[in-house]
This record gives structure tokens, sequence and C-alpha cells, in this order.
């Protein structure tokens, strides 16, 4: 900057304040150091200047397995919206370990990030005691049990009942729910709206619920639920899954049973994966913004950490049923 500001004929906080796109610096004089910058190649060192402003401009975004497909739309989001504003993303995955988990979020203790995502449901119990730490994260799809944390999500009861109205709808009676483990909001959620539906609609003996026990086995628990099911009889008319990964492994399940889909038996997922669509026949289920999601939460932890907005305890955003032929008519 002082070999800048000697071409330039300038002071070296003058050309701080130019790097810096500060309006106290004139048009002409921005645009000479602009020039001198080019030809000399000059590089801004982001990190000492945010050493210099006591932030380190990066956020952290904690995800329980990468490999899982709902998370890349999500974080597609996140990096979208954070880079606008000159905001770096780290990415941590937790691989659904607690000692893991409270690793990252030290993170924000030692000043590595300003704040955090989360899509996991919980939060690093290191920062728990952090005064603030409330504005300082934000969660996506799954909320958080800590007042005041800004969560990002769908109406996910209010989902499912429209799938069970649908299938009503359709003429099916005998529907059972695979549902996810019951420690998440989000699949208590879900299974709470088919309960209550099958109860108000005088269908509370055909009940029937089955649920994973963990979050990482959606593909192989799908196809041992449905393969038990099958085998216990009476076999459902049509199958409500939690997620896409549960319907798709469930429809395995079906096939080798030789049942036919739809014919045999229905289903209808929940998130509307990528390879939803491509299934045959093509999945029906429950369209989940995830870009948008990711999205907007960083726009709130942006503004909560950067601008000092008001925190929001809770955003829902638009969900959308996506019917396609893996759903018969019961005639």
């Amino acid at each position: 900057m002082a070999e800048i500001a000697r071409i330039a004929g300038v002071d070296i906080s003058t050309v701080s304040r130019a790097l810096a796109g500060s309006p106290r610096v004139t048009k002409e004089t921005r645009a000479l150091i602009d020039q001198i910058v080019r030809d000399t190649g000059y590089v801004v060192n982001e990190k000492a200047r945010a050493l210099r402003d006591g932030r380190a401009n990066q956020v952290l975004v904690i995800v329980s397995d990468i490999a899982t497909p709902f998370y890349p739309e999500v974080v597609q989001g996140i990096v979208e919206a954070l880079a606008q504003r000159g905001i770096n993303v780290l990415l941590g995955a937790t691989l659904r370990q607690a000692k893991r988990e409270a690793k990252l979020g030290k993170q924000l203790l030692t000043g590595v990030v300003d704040g955090i995502i989360t899509i996991t449901g919980s939060v690093p119990k290191p920062i728990l005691n952090m005064q603030g730490f409330n504005r300082k994260v934000v969660a996506i799809s799954r909320p958080v049990p800590h007042e005041g944390v800004t969560c990002v999500t769908i109406d996910n009861y209010a989902a499912a009942k429209e799938v069970m109205v649908h299938l009503y709808a359709m003429g099916h009676r005998r529907i059972v729910h695979i549902g996810g483990p019951n420690l998440s909001e989000t699949y208590r959620d879900r299974r709470a709206a088919y309960v209550d539906f099958m109860r108000d609609n005088c269908l509370a003996e055909l009940t029937k619920v089955r649920s994973t026990d963990t979050f990482n086995e959606d593909a192989e628990s799908g196809f041992k639920i449905m393969k038990s099911m099958l085998d216990e009889g009476p076999r459902p008319t049509a199958v409500f899954c939690a997620t896409d990964e549960l319907a798709i492994s469930a429809m395995a399940a079906a096939r080798q049973a030789n049942q036919n889909i739809p014919g045999d038996v229905s289903f209808f997922g929940f998130d509307d994966l990528k390879l939803a669509g491509l299934m045959s026949p093509p999945l029906s289920t429950v369209s989940v913004p995830r870009f948008e999601m990711g999205r907007r939460g960083a726009e709130v932890l942006f503004g909560q950490i950067y601008k000092g907005t008001t925190a929001s305890t809770k955003i829902v955003l638009e969900h959308r049923l996506v019917l396609r032929d893996s759903v018969a008519q019961i005639r």
C-alpha cells in the first residue's frame, strides 16, 4: 500500500479508503489507484483486514453427513448469499458425534468464524454459555431447542396433512407411515399429521407407524421396514414416507416382493430430491425449497451478525406437493 501511495502521490490512508470503497475518495483518485493496483498486481490481504476489524468474515455451516442428498442445495444457497456479501463459508460434518460437533462449535469461541448455521437440529454445547449466542446461530430445516435461535423451515405438519388429504382423496384408507427418528421435531410433526388425520377420519384402527432409529440408515431402514410390513399383512394400499430416501428404499422392497407400483401399493415421499423424479414410476413427494432455505438463513445470520438486525424466531417458507405416478386411484 505504501508503494501504491508513493506512485499515486497520495497518503496510505487514502489508498486504504479507496480499496475499501469509501465515498470519501474522489472518483478520479479511486480510478488512479485502481489502475495502479492492476499494474502492480496488488492483492488485498483479507485475513489481515479481518484481524484489524475484529471479525473473521467467515461462517461455519454444520451438517451431519456431507453425503446426505438433502444438504447440497441448502449449502449452495448459503454460499451464494454470503459470497455476495464477502463472507467465506466453512463446512463441518459432525458424523452425528457429539465430540465432533463440540469441536466444530469452538471455532465460534476462538473467533475463527463469526457465526454458525446448523442443519442438524442441534447447537454445539460449548457455545451455549456464550453471551448472545442465539444471535450468532441460525438453524435451517430443523429447529433447535433453544429460545431465540432463528429457524428457517417449512410447516411440516401442514405439508404432511396435505399428503394425507391427497391419498385419502385417491381412495386410500390402509395408509401406513414410515417415519424418521423420534428425537427430531421435523419428523415428529410429519408423524403427528398422519396420526391426527387417521384419527379424524375414523381410521384410527388402521393407523400404523414405523420409525427409523437413526438418521444415517434411511436406505437400509426403509427397505427393512417395508419388507417387514409386507410379511406381516394386511398389506397397505399406500405408504407415506418421511423422506424420499425412505420411500425409494421402501419401493425397492415392494418390487422385491413382486408388488406392482402403484397398482398394488402407492408411495409418497418428502423432500423432492432430484432422484425422486427419475424413479420408475416417478415418486410423488413434497417439494422443500432447500436452496431458498439456505439463502434466507444466510441472509438472516448476516444481518444479525454484521448489521445488528433483530433475530426472528421462525421463518416458514412455502412447500408444495409434486404429484407424479407413484400414487394410484382406488376405485
